[in-house]
């Protein structure tokens, strides 16, 4: 009996009272009421922190929003001044094809920037050299001299932009407006400058700086109504309250009439107006309670406070309660104690035995139970031991064990279902990826040597993408007899998103392919075919190159792919082609492509490649670059196009070593030899 559980329970509860009983005995009320009103301080400190937490995150978020509308409205200047800038450049080109003359371009560039409505306060303008405005939306501001009027550091805006063109390429200038649309009280704006050499002109993109300071304004006044009402909910021990005032010693918030009828009033203690008490005590931080003597509630009150200041918005946070309310509660439990433990250890006494008997027998249930758990089929549905659900209906701490041990039951045969319904749902994924990598791969050339009967030409390619499909294209094929189309590209993601579109682009370039034999006017209809409707605004960087196996001339054209290498087979050392023709296509429909060509001599090889080979990563973060596939090239040349592929491929995957693939891998080798069919077959 002495060792049973039900006995043990009934002996610990016993002793546990007892002990516990004698121990608050012993304590003096002078130690219980101090503790309880250190508790109490501790309370009212807890509330003024949290209400000042509330006020500091509520202005930290004004600050960030602030700086978020800043950049992304420098962001939305720079974006358009890099339309505007590659409109004028367009210009520029018709100037460069002999359709219109320098001046004509010019005057076609301004008109097109002064119809521009870039909404909202938001201006494009061009000024000259020294200042004077020669486009803008408002007809009558052309003529003026923009670039006299002064910034915020005191300089002339034409001195602001040429010193940060100078420095950095654009200039972002800050002035006050001497012309202020009607209705606008804050001429204040902030322009991004761009230099137009083609021109000899800036161009200039600007916009308002008070809708920004407004927000913050709006944002502080938000502040204080979403205050005002939760401050007003807050309540300290009975009749405590939290209130906000100002540095000019006026309240913000205050939930009652407490706060103001304090306004004004002195402590009748040291005669110190009771505000500047709390003033003093805020700014030296020291956390320590201000005691004051105030006529409230129709008489002199002895009160406690602690305040805490806000510098930014130079706020005074003041959480104050009644002294005697803090110590009540510690007399009345002292007074309480000794009456409580009489009634609770006579009936724990009795109820002992009873609660111990009840509680064992749960548990013996609960451990047969438990024993007979691991023998369950978790794969199949289960409706618990009928023991267990009358456990389970139970309202005490063993009821909810054994809810417990049940949701434990149910939630481990879900769990089990759902692993096993995401394991098929994971393999069913796979295997689509598999067979989309598949028809990818099957989209690609994969015959190599591609031209076995064609001597001129040793080719090789390879692509290896970051996931299963990728954004990568390369594709080469005879036009006729004697002229060979090559093409690699690059689209601006990974996946399947980017497979797909690298799928329409390779089908566009052979469709182009079939219409023109200008590598040039094939890459503007690729790119205004991608253009027309292309929601996601993807793009893809592209070099298409036509090697006529005759003469080794290669007409091509570069739209933003990685400039190509050239591998001399007199032993110059290698170099880039570094010429671009134009902007990756389905970027901006109607550009123009210049057209560009490269005279082989016999034996040279050119490697056209994507970034995922430059910026592949190792993992310290530092890329494989441009200077070690350069130098790369030059160990291999005379190497055949397959084996510059394999081996170039080879040391960017040392380079990575166990680093994840961040991009697509593409490359490709031509070797051009001035050879005839016969004279090969003749060797």
């Amino acid at each position: 009996m002495f060792r049973s559980l039900r006995f043990q329970l009934f002996l610990g509860i016993f002793v546990i009272l007892l002990g516990a009983g004698g121990i608050i005995m012993v304590s003096t009320q002078q130690q219980m009421e101090q503790a309880l009103i250190d508790a109490e301080n501790r309370a009212a400190r807890n509330v003024l922190n949290l209400i000042e937490l509330q006020v500091s995150n509520r202005y930290r978020e004004l600050l960030m929003e602030k700086v978020r509308i800043v950049a992304e409205r420098r962001s939305t200047l720079e974006q358009m001044g890099n339309v505007i800038t590659a409109t004028f450049q367009a210009y520029e080109r018709l100037v460069e094809r002999g359709y219109a003359s320098q001046l004509e371009a010019q005057s076609l560039a301004l008109e097109w920037a002064s119809r521009m409505d870039l909404g909202g306060s938001a201006d494009a303008f061009a000024m000259t050299r020294e200042g004077h405005l020669i486009a803008h939306r408002d007809r009558e501001l052309v003529g003026r001299n923009l670039g006299a009027l002064p910034d915020l550091k005191g300089r002339s805006i034409l001195e602001a932009t040429e010193e940060g063109i100078t420095n950095f390429g654009y200039a972002y200038v800050i002035y006050e407006d001497e012309v202020v649309p009607a209705g606008v009280d804050d001429g204040r704006r902030f322009a991004y400058f761009i230099d137009v050499p083609e021109f000899d002109l800036y161009i200039g993109i600007s916009d308002r700086i008070g809708d920004v300071e407004r927000y913050v304004e709006t944002g502080v006044e938000a502040t204080i109504e979403v205050l005002a009402e939760s401050v007003g909910q807050v309540q300290v021990v009975e009749t405590g309250f939290v209130f906000i005032f100002d540095r000019d010693l006026q309240t913000v918030t205050s939930p009652a009439d407490w706060a103001s009828a304090m306004v004004g009033q002195s402590d009748e203690q040291t005669g110190q107006p009771i505000m500047e008490m709390f003033r003093d005590a805020g700014q030296s931080g020291d956390g320590e309670a201000v005691h004051y003597t105030a006529q409230l509630r129709g008489g002199p009150l002895e009160m406690e406070a602690y305040v805490s200041y806000f510098r930014p918005l130079g706020w005074y946070v003041a959480s104050t309660v009644p002294t005697d309310e803090i110590s009540a509660p510690a007399r009345a439990l002292v007074q309480r104690q000794v009456l409580i433990f009489a009634m609770v250890l006579g009936a724990s006494l009795l109820l002992a035995w009873f609660f111990a008997y009840k509680i064992t027998g749960p548990l013996q249930r609960l451990a047969a139970y438990a024993r007979r758990l691991p023998t369950q089929d978790f794969t199949t549905a289960g409706e618990g031991s009928d023991a267990l659900n009358r456990l389970a209906r139970a309202r005490s701490e063993v009821g909810g064990l054994a809810r417990a041990f049940g949701f434990m039951e149910g939630e481990l045969r879900d769990n089990i279902q759902a692993l096993l319904n995401t394991t098929r749902e994971k393999e069913r994924i796979e295997s689509e990826l598999n067979i989309a990598q598949e028809i990818q791969r099957g989209l690609l050339p994969k015959i190599f040597p591609p031209f076995p009967d064609c001597p001129q030409i040793d080719l090789h390619a390879a692509l290896y993408p970051a996931r299963h499909v990728g954004g990568d294209l390369f594709d080469f094929y005879f036009l006729d007899e004697h002229r060979l189309l090559f093409t690699v590209g690059d689209v601006a993601d990974k996946g399947v998103p980017s497979a797909l579109f690298m799928a329409i682009t390779k089908t566009l370039v052979k469709s182009a392919s079939g219409q023109d034999a200008d590598p040039a006017t094939m890459m503007e209809r690729v790119n205004n075919d991608l253009s027309a409707d292309n929601p996601s605004a993807m793009f893809v960087t592209l070099l298409i190159g036509i090697l006529d196996i005759r003469t080794g001339r290669v007409e091509y054209v570069n739209a933003g792919q990685n400039p190509p290498i050239l591998v001399p087979a007199d032993g110059k050392d290698p170099s880039f082609i570094r010429e671009i023709s134009g902007p990756p296509g389905g970027a901006i429909e109607g550009v123009s492509y210049r057209h560009l060509s490269l005279q082989l001599d016999p034996g040279d090889t050119l490697v056209v490649f994507t970034d995922g080979i430059t910026e592949a990563m190792n993992p310290a973060n530092e890329e494989y670059g441009n200077d070690r596939l350069l130098a790369l090239c030059g160990q291999l040349r005379g190497e055949s196009a397959e084996q510059m592929v394999v081996t170039v491929v080879e040391d960017v995957n040392r380079h990575s070593g166990d680093a994840t693939q961040s991009d697509d891998i593409t490359l490709l080798c031509l070797t051009w030899q001035n050879v005839s069919p016969q004279a090969a077959k003749d060797v």
